[in-house]
């Protein structure tokens, strides 16, 4: 059946079902009464149908008839109409990590450099070298208590990049990228440690710049990711900690071999290689090649032990400085 004609059977059932409910019909004087008249109560099903459609009918024309609401009064103002002032809140403060009493557990240590990048050198001695072998210490001393891994355990080429991915992948909670300074002439040899950030120091800039040279695989479209990775805030505060940990040890320990030895500080610089660390990471310059006299301790074996002994010594008093102090008193 088409739409037309059951359609047309509804609107003729609706008609002879008002005929059967109509009014009662009139009777003539002379026809007897014939008591009062019972009407019908049936209801027809065709007229249920058309109740709904009625109703939407209804409530459509009443829609479309209803008046436009009243607009409020224009105010009048006089001057020029001032946007309205636009309110920020301030940055969320820092969360103190003490109210998140998790252990470190997994180390990652990355010597700087290596395969066909040497880094700095000196003396028949090369970064990459010295980088390897104060890792290599360093593991040995911090296995007894965390799982350590290194991003590269021999002389090869590692991207930049690469370097915190092992990391992140490896779910490391320290990332600790061990180098080789090279100071500009007539500097006293001195270490220094780095933390993710911006820095306006023309000196860190350029080392900086000597550092990232190696990135690889990056193009002018990644730089504006590479800067977002500079200036997140977020491990900044924890990378910090790390780093003056590390540094204060560096200084101590050191610095008992070399009265001259300088302590540079704790500094932030946009180094590539902790681009993308999600854990507290840094960059140590444990010492520098282009001292004479610092060339010479770096020959000896039992002074890259004491560079080793002092990460490990970093490390460890910030792994501590994380842990509840009941725990550490004993109690």
């Amino acid at each position: 059946m088409s739409d037309r004609r059951f359609k047309r059977g509804l609107i003729e059932a609706a008609v002879r079902d008002n005929e059967t409910h109509g009014p009662t019909p009139l009777r003539s004087r002379d026809e007897p009464d014939a008591g009062p008249v019972r009407r019908s109560r049936r209801v027809s099903p065709w007229s249920l149908l058309l109740l709904p459609i009625a109703a939407a009918a209804a409530l459509a024309y009443l829609e479309l008839n209803r008046p436009a609401p009243d607009l409020p009064p224009t105010a009048e103002v006089d001057g020029p109409v001032q946007p309205p002032e636009i309110l920020f809140t301030g940055p969320p403060e820092a969360v103190d990590v003490s109210v998140f009493p998790l252990p470190v557990e997994r180390i990652v240590l990355d010597p700087g450099h290596g395969g066909s990048s040497p880094g700095t050198a000196a003396g028949g001695l090369t970064e990459k070298a010295l980088a390897l072998d104060i890792a290599y210490r360093l593991r040995n001393l911090l296995d007894d208590r965390y799982r350590v891994a290194m991003t590269r355990e021999a002389d090869m080429n590692v991207a930049l990049d690469h370097r915190t991915l092992i990391a992140n992948r490896a779910g490391a909670d320290v990332f600790v990228s061990i180098h080789v300074n090279w100071l500009p002439a007539n500097r006293a040899c001195g270490v220094e440690t780095y933390y993710l950030g911006p820095t306006d120091d023309p000196e860190l800039s350029a080392l900086a710049e000597r550092e990232n040279s190696e990135a690889q695989g990056y193009s002018l479209g990644d730089l504006r990711r590479l800067l977002d990775g500079v200036y997140a805030q977020a491990r900044q505060d924890d990378s910090r900690a790390l780093a003056t940990a590390i540094q204060a040890a560096l200084f101590v320990r050191l610095g008992a071999e070399n009265p001259e030895l300088r302590n540079r500080g704790v500094k932030s610089a946009p180094f590539v290689v902790l681009i993308g660390a999600e854990m507290p990471a840094v960059l140590a310059e444990v010492s520098c090649l282009s001292d004479a006299k610092e060339v010479e301790r770096l020959r000896n074996e039992s002074y890259l032990q004491s560079i080793a002994e002092a990460l490990d010594a970093g490390i460890r008093d910030y792994a501590e400085s994380l842990l509840p102090k009941a725990k550490l008193s004993g109690a």
